[in-house]
Parts: structure tokens; sequence; C-alpha cells
């Protein structure tokens, strides 16, 4: 079986890095829209917790920050834990792959593809030639 997800959305906030002993970690949580239902005015929103590890920590909270646009190629990951005497879950990405098309969005709407660079404004985390 395969448990893979890509997920295409903008930052919440600003990305959160912290150190698990000496390994980077990050968490941000990003916004995705559904696809718009017919007559509907607004396309509805869901929220994915994301988590990123080492040099994908490490470039997140140094590249982007909120509002950004970002596509995230990962693991889905279940937790069950108590809060207040009452069982919870939560559901969250684990990222293996990060990828950001290079745009904000910008309050007027305006198209911002003159920021993106020549890969298309993509940036290619198994890419081992890039350097941080």
């Amino acid at each position: 079986m395969t448990n893979i997800v890509i997920e295409t959305g903008r930052l919440t906030a600003d990305p959160e890095l912290r150190y698990t002993g000496e390994t980077p970690l990050c968490k941000f949580r990003i916004a995705v829209d559904r696809p718009k239902k017919k007559g509907a005015e607004k396309p509805e929103t869901d929220f994915f917790n994301c988590t990123a590890w080492n040099h994908n920590a490490e470039f997140i909270n140094d590249m982007l920050s909120k509002g950004e646009m970002i596509t995230v190629v990962g693991n889905l990951r279940s937790s069950t834990f108590e809060k207040n005497g009452e069982k919870r879950s939560s559901v969250e990405i684990k990222v293996n792959e990060v990828h950001f098309p290079g745009t904000r969005k910008k309050p007027d709407s305006e198209n911002n593809s003159e920021n993106a660079d020549n890969n298309g404004g993509f940036y290619d985390s198994t890419d081992s030639g890039v350097l941080f």
C-alpha cells in the first residue's frame, strides 16, 4: 500500500523552526482550496499541519513566510492523544519534498509571475546540488 499525499497551498503563518537534538524540525500549516462547487461564490478551504525535517526544515524556515505558496509531497501521519481527559486524534503531513512557485498572494490579486525563477519558480528539495 502507498501513502503519498501532494498538496499545494499557502502558508497560514510563518514557519516555526526548532531542533530535536541537532536535527532541525519545521512545523507549519497550509491552506488548500478545494475545487469550487458549481454556483458557490468561494471555494471551501482545508487546513493541513505539516512537519519537515533536516534540510527541508531549514529551507522552508529560511525561504518561505506567511502567504507564500508551497507544494508539499509527503505521507499522512495520524496520532491519538488525550486532552482534558478526552481522546482526540490528529492528522499531519510528514514532508519529504518541497516545491514552491515563488509567488506571494497580493491584496489586489495581481499576478506575481515575475518573481519566478528559471526553473518555473519551483525548488526541488531532492536536488542534491542545491546549497543552503
